[in-house]
Parts: C-alpha cells; sequence; structure tokens
C-alpha cells in the first residue's frame, strides 16, 4: 500500500510566510505614504486658508493703510527675506507681548479668542506690496504663507488688487 502526503514541506509554509510578510510591508508602507500625504495637504489647505484670509482683510483696509505701505520696491511681490511687512515669523515674539506666535493681525482670527489656530502656529506670514502695480492707482497686495516640510521650504503665495476709489 501507498502513502500519500497531503501535508505542506517547509519550503511551501516558509514561501507562504514569506509572502504574508511582504504583503503586511506594503500594506503599512502605504499607509504611511497616505498619514504622510495627508499632513502635507493639511498644511497646504491651512496656508490658503490663512492667506486668503489675510488678502480679504487687506483688501478692506483704506487704500493708505500703513500695512499697504510699499517699501519701494515693486519686484520683490515674493520676497521672503526683505518683506515689506511681517505678518508672523515661527518661533519669534513678534509684537513683543513675551509669547511666541500666538497672534496674528487680529482680522484673520476666525474664531475670535484673539489667538492663531493652534495648528497654524507652523507658518510664518509676510506681505509686499507694489504700488501702482499693474496700472497707476492700484497696489498689488501678496501675501505669502510659509513653512518647513521635511526640511524644505513650502510656500503659498496669493496676491490681490487693490484700488485706489
Amino acid at each position: 500500500m501507498e502513502m500519500k502526503d497531503y501535508g505542506f514541506t517547509y519550503t511551501e509554509v516558509l514561501i507562504a510566510l514569506l509572502i504574508v510578510v511582504i504583503g503586511f510591508i506594503m500594506v503599512f508602507n502605504l499607509s504611511f505614504i497616505a498619514v504622510t500625504t495627508g499632513n502635507f495637504n493639511k498644511d497646504v489647505i491651512s496656508a490658503r486658508e490663512l492667506s486668503n484670509a489675510l488678502v480679504d482683510s487687506l483688501k478692506e483696509l483704506p487704500y493708505t493703510d500703513s500695512l499697504l505701505s510699499d517699501d519701494g520696491d515693486t519686484s520683490d511681490l515674493k520676497d521672503i527675506e526683505n518683506p515689506d511687512h511681517i505678518i508672523m515669523l515661527v518661533n519669534r515674539d513678534d509684537d513683543g507681548d513675551t509669547k511666541v506666535d500666538e497672534e496674528v493681525y487680529n482680522r484673520v482670527d476666525d474664531d475670535d479668542d484673539g489667538l492663531i489656530d493652534e495648528d497654524l502656529k507652523k507658518f510664518s506670514v509676510v506681505v509686499n506690496i507694489a504700488e501702482n502695480q499693474p496700472v497707476e492707482n492700484t497696489k498689488t497686495v501678496s501675501v505669502i504663507v510659509y513653512w518647513s516640510y521635511k526640511r524644505v521650504l513650502r510656500r503659498v503665495v496669493m496676491t490681490a488688487i487693490k484700488r485706489r476709489y
């Protein structure tokens, strides 16, 4: 009488385990990529919301307001090194009240608590103005929100035109 083997060999078991382990590694890697991408997208959305809110509030200011003054250089609309106005720089007490980064220009405070939202504390915000650009009696207002993500400087630039009349 012949005996038939109905079990698995050690080689088959090891190959099956290897395939399962590779599958788990791939799923874990995809999950990590999804979380990382989600965090970056959250930063971009927050930066866009912040820049949009600031542009809207700057457009409401009178044409002669000091926050809409130009430093004389009309070619610096995307300059973050020497901006016309600094609204907030990360890890600095910008307004001298001994608190770091807690406030942004008060018209940007969307929840009316006088403080910037906690998730926005990683952003620096600057404003550049170009007078008589693109035509006479207008100002081009450029709001730049920037932050570091994975050691790379990221930025969102929002631009608007303010008319004198």
